[in-house]
């Protein structure tokens, strides 16, 4: 039996050669890890030279709204037949159906390709996996698609610094006569603050972003009049990106009277190769955005580290004197973080438990 096991072992990792090719019909190895080999764009043809491998091609460009309907030729240049066991795709948005099952030495296997329509302005990637019966792994085809339209945004990534400032952006029409309708956030990355500013091929307008930390990949959703008078979707990716290094959990601290004072206690997170201040050099200013600057509230923290990367912070705010007698309608709504350069590093928003 031992014996039989050591046979099977040693089957089971026949490596075929042909030339300079070698095909590894081996479990283990991971063929994303693979080096990725070029294929023949302007032929059309997509050249097997290693079965697991990774190959990429780009299909062309298309307008938004179209189907995209091409053909791929696979050439087997391994030496061998090859047999197909199985095509997989990552989206059921892109249909793939072989002509024929088998390639020979330099034959070609033929594969028809329909990438269903988008209305997202952008290089679209798909992965293709495709089984043969001489592999256990695939032969791996990444296929990119750039589709155009009648927009454009001029910047794609925004830099944020203040949750509570908002940002603009701009960008372009490309067909005469165009006119955008409505624009919104997709995903919900932010809002829209007040109309959409049209003049001649240039659009703008003004947002607030709904989140307070890190990266947020979203979509700019336009409803555009084009000329012939149809309203069209047409989405534009776009990034928006918080450059100050720390996060609180949770982002709003809910503060609970005690004493003379409002306390409560958050997590601090800082963004690990992005803080260049001693996190013991914070200053930690109370402030309020109707009335920036006139709050006379009084802020103590005290920090409690739990790893390298985060914190618990302790917050009491005291009324100043001015404020001890009458209705305070300056309260402090968030705590503002600041570096050694006086430098904006984090923000958490502040509110007060209802009922006190």
């Amino acid at each position: 039996m031992q014996f039989r096991q050591i046979i099977l072992r040693q089957v089971c990792t026949v490596f075929f050669w042909a030339g300079n090719v070698l095909i590894a019909s081996v479990s283990g190895g991971d063929v994303d890890s693979l080096v990725e080999q070029n294929s023949d764009v302007a032929s059309g043809v997509v050249v097997i030279t290693k079965v697991p491998s990774r190959a990429k091609k780009h299909l062309g460009t298309y307008r938004i709204g179209q189907d995209v309907r091409v053909n791929i030729d696979l050439l087997n240049s391994l030496g061998l037949p090859l047999n197909l066991r199985a095509i997989d795709s990552d989206c059921g948005c892109l249909a793939i159906v072989p002509e024929q099952r088998q390639m020979n030495p330099g034959e070609r296997l033929t594969l028809s390709l329909r990438l269903d329509s988008s209305n997202k302005l952008a290089t679209v990637r798909r992965s293709i996996r495709i089984f043969f019966q001489e592999s256990v792994h695939p032969f791996v085809l990444d296929v990119d698609v750039r589709l155009t339209g009648p927009l454009g945004l001029s910047q794609a990534t925004v830099q944020l610094t203040d949750p509570d400032a908002s940002f603009n952006v701009s960008g372009r029409v490309e067909e005469l006569g165009g006119k955008i309708q409505r624009i919104e956030s997709l995903r919900g990355a932010f809002v829209i603050r007040g109309a959409v500013v049209q003049d001649a091929g240039v659009f703008k307008f003004n947002a607030r972003p709904t989140f307070s930390f890190g990266d947020v990949d979203d979509l700019v959703r336009v409803h555009y009049r084009n000329p012939k008078g149809s309203i069209e979707v047409i989405d534009l990716p776009i990034r928006l990106r918080f450059t100050t290094p720390l996060r609180f959990l949770p982002s709003t601290l809910h503060l609970a009277r005690q004493g003379v004072g409002w306390v409560g206690s958050a997590r601090m997170i800082v963004l690990p190769g992005k803080l260049t201040t001693s996190l013991r050099q914070f200053r930690y200013v109370v402030d309020s955005k109707s009335r920036p600057g006139q709050s006379s509230h009084e802020v103590t923290v005290h920090r409690r580290a739990v790893s390298s990367i985060m914190s618990v912070i302790d917050v009491v705010i005291t009324e100043g004197t001015q404020l001890a007698d009458r209705d305070d309608g300056l309260f402090p709504d968030r705590l503002l973080v600041y570096g050694l350069n006086k430098e904006l590093v984090g923000v958490l928003n502040l509110a007060r438990v209802e009922g006190n």
